[in-house]
């Protein structure tokens, strides 16, 4: 009887065990792909990336999504290793993935690697693309597009930036040498003197107004000889102040010829002179 009650204990202990099912085990390849996750995550960036590399060696590649892909770039690429991250990102291409923070990375990659053709065409992508961060990749592009003399799309990136980034010094600055390059006087102008008033020691600035009201005098004399006593110390006195501002900055031939006429205009002969003897 003992012996049957301990059969009997052991067939249902055997059922139950059997009825509980398998064990669940975890794949060595999501393994993989959740440590990098997880890595990720800390800012374990360099480990995430060795997790990713073992996760892709072992897994088809028609198993793996264009998003891996993508989380797995720029891991890369916080990690560092720029030629992984683009290696990675031209995988999810490859898969159709495309997102704005995809497309961000790769510019700051090709504008690292002073590649202006591809961090162009990266930006472009975005722009025709995305809609989030529209003003910085703006200011990107502007400046590229005056880098290789491309001023009808420098222009139109320019309208589309904001007031605050049009107000930058470096923006006025561009904006100026495009204008100035495409012969757009007015503009220049009021250019000029909004530069002058952040950085009143502006070359391009003092040279666009002093060579303004130096030309505007100095033609007027070549054609109104009788009429110059009259109108000499107008636009001469206003070109001076700029040219004495330059004279500072640079001293020497470059501008010794400008003051050497506008002080003979004058009558000055010892400043005449002076200068004079500057020029070669």
């Amino acid at each position: 009887m003992k012996l049957f009650s301990l059969i009997t204990g052991l067939i249902v202990i055997m059922f139950f065990a059997g009825c509980s099912g398998p064990k669940i085990t975890t794949s060595p390849l999501n393994s993989n792909k959740t440590i990098a996750e997880k890595e990720m995550a800390a800012g374990n960036y360099a480990q995430a990336v060795n997790s990713w590399k073992l996760y892709f060696n072992q897994t088809p590649i028609e198993q793996t999504t264009g998003d891996e892909f993508a989380q797995a770039a720029q891991t890369a690429f916080k990690s560092g290793d720029q030629t992984q991250s683009v290696s990675w990102f031209d995988q999810a291409r490859y898969k159709n993935f495309s997102n704005a923070e995809m497309y961000l990375t790769l510019a700051k990659i090709y504008n690292s690697q002073q590649n202006i053709s591809k961090e162009l065409s990266a930006l472009e992508y975005y722009k025709s693309n995305f809609s989030d961060n529209l003003n910085e990749v703006n200011k990107r592009l502007f400046e590229i597009y005056f880098e290789i003399k491309i001023f009808d799309k420098a222009l139109v990136s320019w309208a589309e930036m904001d007031e605050n980034s049009k107000n930058e010094i470096s923006n006025l600055k561009t904006y100026f040498k495009i204008n100035k390059s495409l012969g757009n006087t007015a503009v220049c102008d009021s250019l000029s003197l909004a530069i002058l008033d952040k950085e009143p020691a502006n070359v391009d600035a003092l040279e666009w107004h002093g060579n303004k009201y130096y030309w505007l005098g100095e033609n007027r004399y070549q054609l109104e000889m009788e009429k110059y006593n009259k109108n000499k110390t107008n636009k001469q006195y206003k070109a001076l102040p700029f040219f004495e501002k330059l004279w500072k900055i640079e001293p020497g031939e470059k501008y010794a010829s400008y003051l050497a006429n506008i002080y003979a205009r004058f009558g000055e002969e010892s400043k005449v002179d002076y200068y004079t003897k500057f020029m070669k």
